[in-house]
């Protein structure tokens, strides 16, 4: 089981990458690469993002200390990524989630790499016809303006009117 921290390290020595070097790849400072090194921060989701992209992992394996394969999730990523693309972090989350429940399926068969493609296209193609289907359904309708906007819209109206009705007010 290998830590955060270590998995940042060891892999930056593997590709004989200085820290500040590290740090120019994500854009970061190199105090914030000295900082994830030692386990004094943890960095957030776009720049762990940058941080596995750089040093040739997954984010999977960075964010899971029990994970030894630097390779694992590889399969999901870029589903994963096309659904934070279109969702945010919650979509990513819960497609990432989806496909981690369901690669139990062929736990203990083997799946060629084109099958497992198939798998994990179907799943998303399920997953973002929902997702849009919900969108439409139950977000808000165009055109129509939120309690909030009706109410300070009746307020605007009622002030113009106030000023027009001759009590004195300036015109």
């Amino acid at each position: 089981m290998t830590r955060f921290a270590d998995k940042i390290r060891d892999n930056r020595e593997r590709l004989e990458l200085k820290q500040e070097q590290l740090a120019e790849l994500v854009g970061v400072s190199r105090r914030s690469v000295i900082a994830y090194e030692t386990g004094a921060a943890i960095p957030r989701e776009r720049t762990m993002r940058k941080l596995a992209e750089a040093l040739g992992v997954t984010q999977y394996y960075l964010t899971h200390d029990d994970c030894d394969d630097p390779d694992a999730g590889i399969d999901e990523e870029p589903f994963v990524q096309a659904a934070r693309d279109a969702f945010g972090k919650k979509g990513a989350d819960e497609m990432a989630e989806l496909l981690q429940k369901n690669q139990a399926l062929f736990a203990g068969g083997t799946l060629s790499e084109s099958q497992k493609d198939m798998f994990f296209e179907a799943i998303s193609k399920a997953y973002f016809m929902n997702k849009e289907h919900a969108r439409e359904k139950f977000g808000r309708k165009k055109g129509k303006r939120s309690n909030a906007e009706e109410g300070s819209a009746e307020d605007s109206s009622a002030i113009e009117n106030a000023d027009d009705s001759g009590d004195g007010s300036k015109k």
